[in-house]
């Protein structure tokens, strides 16, 4: 009975220790700026301090052309927002109905807005500011006051945005280096299982499940930042396409090193040996800023599975432009090309969901107000902030994110806790308080810059810590200060799953269909006549179509029994999206061309033509 939740905890702390490339720089680097935002706040005794560390935790990227792209939306988004927040304060001043109307509009705008444009999370971050600062300012009587409060509101958001346009050019690393670390991050990755294999000893689970995870991710991360680096105009197109090649050969190579994870493998000890060796100097050759040199294409392995390594090796110092890997358009399954989207992301305005996901929004945010109004308690506060962060289309998604956020929210009320009772007693300046803000925010930016199952539970523990230790421009001496927090965030959370389950509850499983089926129309793809850079790139696609199709069904799992399909469905589904999975290491390298093509259609599963091999789905 144990054993289940005990393979669930290891799983969530292999996913938040897993020391990553550029992991432990990333948050370092959220640290830094985070304990500089909240210093120049103490000194100028800035409004909303303990939100600051919330908006740049979230907001904060780990490149600095993203940083720049979004210092730029943030400064206009919420120069408007700083304008529409001083006319409707002056305009419902003293008559709290109207300041509540008037927050209750603008928040059902951001909720839109949050799914329905490229803002997404500033969206999200606006509304919180918003509603914190309307609530806030309702018990403030003079206009005068008002108007100076909402200017030095808009000199925060200023501030938000020169530190991450700014100090994230200067600081936060280019595309290009993101990219390189994370080609060495694979290659090292592979290096390490086939050397562990080659000594004959097992694989660490850690391992297992980290080369899973990555090659469920696929190329399309990689390619992105390709296009930011492209983008910044400082590397030229020779030094990106050898780019290019090495993240989708780092992508083959991981996929092969996946099937040599099973004890039966066909490969011997020798290739395991020998590959490792070749993956560690490709990786060192990265490190160093070079591009592995030409090794010929002499064979020395021996076995299939090791040949197609060795070759994807090898071709390593060759090029790959753009247009190499472009999928032929009358395969893509797309007959008119693409439109380049906008400030609206498609079907912005024909989608219902949309315009339901925002009124259970606002909804939530208006009971949370009215009950903050009728407890007549300051400390809980925080349940206006959580109906913003907490809530998501899908009612998986809004369940998934409310375990992590109170699981995140005790974290960081028992740091603030041992922080007020142990080390508040012993500082006497500054610098020992920001220290201890620091390596608290580190470790939540630890958290933050990992997998994205587990990445808004290290925002919470910095949120928390933040919302505790900072609420006053002095050093918090009060246990009451995060009792009140984690109140606020339960009924903050209290709320918005009443809301959320009883008007119109959208399940996951739309989305998981729309990845199933999407995945179906992949697999059916004929790639006869494609060559092997585009098989492979093919591979990619259904690699992370099948990890999002996954991760979406993990959602299902936890929605009220009413709104899941039955377990024989369930195993259904995982049984083609492992299958699927299978296949797509077999569509490229001359396995594929040995091979003859099944044919693996979700239809026949879900009719039951593959009734036999139901074991193969694992149990839920």
């Amino acid at each position: 009975m144990v054993k289940p939740y005990l393979d669930a905890f290891m799983r969530l702390w292999r996913l938040a220790v897993r020391p990553t490339r550029g992991r432990t720089a990333l948050a370092l680097r959220t640290a830094i700026v985070c304990m500089a935002l909240v210093l120049i706040g103490e000194i100028w005794q800035l409004p909303m301090l303990t939100l600051l560390t919330l908006t740049l935790g979230a907001l904060w990227q780990g490149n600095r052309v993203a940083n720049m792209k979004i210092s730029v939306m943030y400064i206009i988004f919420f120069s408007g927002v700083t304008g529409a927040l001083y006319v409707g304060v002056a305009t419902t001043i003293n008559n709290f109905l109207a300041t509540l109307i008037f927050n209750l509009v603008l928040s059902f705008v951001f909720f839109f807005l949050s799914t329905t444009t490229i803002l997404g999370m500033i969206s999200v971050i606006g509304g919180l500011i918003l509603s914190y600062m309307l609530v806030a300012l309702d018990n403030v009587q003079s206009g005068d006051s008002i108007a100076r409060l909402v200017l030095s509101a808009w000199r925060v958001f200023l501030i938000i945005a020169g530190m991450m346009a700014f100090v994230g050019s200067c600081f936060s690393p280019s595309p290009e280096h993101v990219l390189t670390d994370q080609i060495i991050e694979r290659l090292r990755l592979s290096a390490k299982c086939l050397g562990r294999r080659g000594e004959g000893r097992g694989i660490p689970q850690a391992w297992q499940d980290a080369v899973m995870d990555t090659v469920g991710e696929g190329v399309s991360g990689m390619f992105g930042m390709l296009g930011a680096a492209t983008a910044e105009q400082r590397w030229s197109p020779e030094d990106l396409s050898y780019l290019r090649r090495a993240a989708l050969n780092s992508f083959g190579i991981l996929q092969f090193v996946e099937r040599c994870l099973k004890p039966n493998a066909p490969i011997s000890m020798e290739d395991c040996a020998y590959l490792a060796k070749r993956l560690e100097e490709a990786a060192e050759c990265f490190e160093t800023g070079g591009r592995p040199a030409e090794t010929g294409t002499d064979q020395v392995c021996s076995g299939d599975i090791a040949q197609e390594m060795e070759r994807l090796l090898n071709s390593l110092d060759q090029p790959l432009t753009a247009e190499d890997v472009q999928l032929p358009s009358s395969q893509s399954g797309n007959a008119a090309p693409k439109k380049k989207s906008g400030f609206f992301l498609p079907g912005a305005f024909t989608d219902p969901e949309h315009v339901r996901f925002a009124v259970k929004g606002t909804v939530s945010v208006c009971l949370s107000i009215i009950t903050y109004k009728m407890l007549n308690w300051p400390g809980v506060h925080t349940c206006i902030i959580t109906c913003f962060i907490v809530s998501l289309p899908t009612m998986g998604a809004v369940l998934d994110k409310q375990r992590l956020r109170i699981v995140g929210a005790l974290i960081g009320c028992f740091m603030a806790m041992g922080t007020i009772v142990w080390l508040m007693p012993h500082m006497t300046d500054i610098a020992e308080i920001m220290l201890v803000m620091g390596v608290v925010i580190f470790i939540g930016a630890w958290v933050k810059a990992g997998d994205q199952r587990i990445s808004y539970l290290g925002l919470q523990i910095i949120v928390t810590f933040t919302l505790a230790d900072l609420a006053k421009y002095a050093p918090t001496t009060d246990l009451t200060v995060p009792r009140d927090r984690i109140i606020g965030i339960l009924i903050g959370l209290a709320i918005t799953y009443v809301v959320h389950t009883m008007f119109w509850p959208h399940s996951a499983m739309g989305g998981a269909l729309q990845k199933l089926k999407a995945l179906d129309g992949l697999l059916a793809q004929d790639i006869t006549d494609w060559n092997h850079d585009q098989r492979m790139l093919q591979a990619a696609r259904i690699q992370e179509t099948a990890s999002g199709a996954m991760s979406q069904l993990r959602q299902v799992m936890i929605e009220p029994a009413a709104m899941r399909p039955t377990k024989h469905r369930m195993r259904q589904y995982m049984l083609f999206l492992r299958r699927a999975a299978m296949s797509a290491g077999c569509l490229f390298g001359d396995i594929a061309a040995s091979q003859q093509k099944q044919s693996l259609r979700l239809g026949q599963i879900l009719k039951g033509g593959e009734t036999a091999s139901l074991k193969e789905g694992g149990g839920l």
